[in-house]
């Protein structure tokens, strides 16, 4: 191979450049493998990058509805890369008459590494929602747009390469406030506080009002997902994915009457779409997104639009 490159196989600065090159190569993965609208990837930012996404998403239900979402994505360091998205909503899916601010997040993704030769590498990924749009509870209108409490998910991303195909998995434990119930004082961090302790900094499930307290847990729910894409005829990159979700414990009261995820809900999602690159780092794509489960006030299809680009 270094001879190939005009090098010398001998030569031991020019090995150990080429071998940096290839491990780079190998690590972090390029928009190919940016993540799809339910299926997180290992798609980490070189440190020091930056990248710009701007997505669009038309609904069907309720007479349609558009959410824009615009994000940034910082490459903190070699192996951990931080994204903040804000959404905005829109009554109509063209222009309505009624538009809102949506929910904020930020996305923290830490890539663990991989086996001998890259076939399977995985991370861990933490994604903040905080409650800056309507609050699903009480607001029919932007419901399955816009929750309006704080959730935090969390759980590992895989990824395993065969040859020109690419396949994603998702295993994931969404933590949801309640009706504005309060989400971070179930956490204890103040060292002078005997409770501090007594609730293990708010991991003890037995305490009362702890973070793993039972009483909290009872409206987080799981998801899901597989997703496969291939660069066989890149530049353009086709892709296929499904979805599920559920919630573990009883579903009562207004929770069963809210047709949301994690409420009245327990989705089972089907996607496609595909990615054109116009450069190694910037691609536009199309995405369609078909709900098996069909319930009135929640969406049955949703086509996505996105833009992205990396500097």
């Amino acid at each position: 191979m270094f001879q190939t490159l005009g090098l010398s196989a001998g030569n031991t600065s020019c090995e150990k450049i080429i071998s940096a090159l290839l491990a780079a190569l190998v690590s972090f993965s390029t928009g190919a493998y940016a993540s799809m609208p339910h299926t997180e990837t290992i798609g980490t930012l070189p440190e020091g990058s930056m990248e710009l996404l701007v997505n669009e998403e038309f609904f069907s239900h309720d007479g349609g509805f558009r959410r824009d979402t615009f994000g940034i994505g910082f490459g903190i360091l070699d192996s951990l890369s931080a994204r903040v998205y804000m959404q905005y909503l829109h009554n109509g899916p063209i222009s309505g008459n009624d538009s809102a601010l949506g929910d904020t997040f930020v996305r923290l993704w830490w890539y663990a590494g991989g086996t001998p030769g890259g076939s399977l590498r995985w991370g861990l990924l933490s994604l903040f929602r905080f409650p800056t749009g309507p609050n699903a509870y009480s607001v029919k209108r932007w419901r399955n747009l816009a929750l309006g409490n704080n959730e935090l998910k969390l759980g590992p991303v895989a990824q395993y390469e065969a040859g020109p195909f690419v396949l994603h998995a998702n295993l994931f434990w969404i933590f949801r406030e309640k009706d504005r119930e309060g989400f971070y004082n179930g956490i204890y961090l103040n060292p002078a506080k005997k409770e501090t302790y007594s609730k293990v900094l708010g991991l003890n499930f037995a305490a009362d009002g702890a973070f793993l307290n039972g009483d909290r847990l009872a409206n987080d729910y799981a998801a899901g997902s597989l997703a496969l894409n291939t660069d066989a005829v890149y530049p353009l990159i086709p892709w296929v994915s499904v979805y599920a979700s559920r919630r573990f414990a009883r579903v009562g009261g207004e929770d069963k009457r809210i047709p949301v995820e994690g409420m009245g809900v327990n989705p089972l999602l089907f996607s496609a779409g595909g990615r054109y690159f116009f450069s190694y780092n910037a691609f536009a794509g199309i995405s369609t997104t078909v709900s098996a489960v069909r319930k009135r006030h929640y969406p049955g299809e949703t086509i996505g639009l996105e833009l992205r680009l990396q500097f």
